[in-house]
């Protein structure tokens, strides 16, 4: 049986006592009951399957009978091993318990399981308790699952790999946008750079410095943007300058084939005034 102590669930000594006295009643009449470990069994769904330091995940717990009597829950929690011997995180079913026909199963409500920031990553282990009566003879039962193990994992590597498809996700942009200036292209080739040596460091298992590498990444991308949007592409660029020469040399020699061709039709139009003028004695 389970009451909340700062926010994780403890076997009631209350109830515990409940419990020892019911149990003294029934040794007393020969009708004592226990549920064994082959009698129920229990399957969890997570909302995730990675678990992280100091992440909060949420479960369902279908609980199955193979008795072959009616049962009562009272508590549904799980036991991992950095809580103390008595520790769990469940429901508290007390004020209105939940029957469970014999051979049933049922579904209890989503909880939530906090990975405290101070525990270790790597193998942890826990356990399913369920605490209820036997209908039947009214006997009251401690019910734990087997040991099960769990891999919990640093959260630096929960932030490198949110962080990695945010820069996967930038980087095909880029790669697709298909930068014409020189320097996008080179700051372009220095964020694919930074992120093939996050990828290393990450298999290294080095998620600081790999995440610093994709933040070095994303920075290169946010550039090669700027610089493309700024300066326009190198290869355009030059293209116009060499369209502009062409077209200033055509404009040369149209003006001055204009130009030759007016001073014909002037000389034509008007022969006396190309004719040297004669001297007086000359006209006499």
């Amino acid at each position: 049986m389970y009451t909340i102590i700062g926010g994780d669930w403890v076997r009631s000594s209350r109830i515990m006592l409940i419990v020892i006295s019911l149990s003294i009643i029934f040794l007393c009449s020969g009708l004592v009951s226990a549920l064994n470990s082959s009698e129920a069994s229990v399957s969890l769904l997570w909302s995730s399957q990675t678990f992280y330091v100091g992440d909060t995940v949420n479960v369902l717990i279908t609980f199955t009978s193979n008795y072959a009597e009616q049962l009562e829950i009272y508590y549904v929690g799980i036991h991992f091993d950095w809580m103390s011997s008595d520790g769990f995180y469940g429901c508290d079913l007390s004020s209105s318990p939940v029957t469970i026909s014999s051979y049933g199963s049922q579904l209890f409500s989503t909880f939530s399981i906090e990975i405290p920031s101070n525990v270790t990553t790597g193998a942890h282990t826990y356990y399913v308790g369920v605490d209820g009566t036997d209908e039947s003879s009214y006997t009251s039962f401690s019910w734990d699952s087997p040991t099960t193990t769990i891999q919990v994992n640093p959260i630096s590597e929960k932030f490198y790999n949110e962080l990695k498809s945010q820069v996967e996700t930038e980087l095909n942009a880029a790669i697709s946008a298909n930068y014409q200036n020189a320097q996008a292209k080179s700051l372009l080739q220095q964020a694919q750079t930074e992120y093939n040596s996050a990828s290393s460091l990450a298999s290294d298992g080095q998620w600081t410095e790999a995440s610093t590498s994709l933040e070095n990444a994303s920075t290169y991308l946010e550039q090669a943007s700027t610089a493309e949007q700024q300066g326009g592409g190198g290869q355009s660029q030059g293209s116009l300058l060499f369209y502009l020469v062409i077209i200033a040399i055509v404009v040369i020699i149209t003006v001055s084939i204009i130009v030759v061709v007016k001073r014909k039709k002037r000389k034509q139009t008007n022969p006396v005034a190309d004719q040297p003028l004669k001297t007086i004695e000359e006209q006499s």
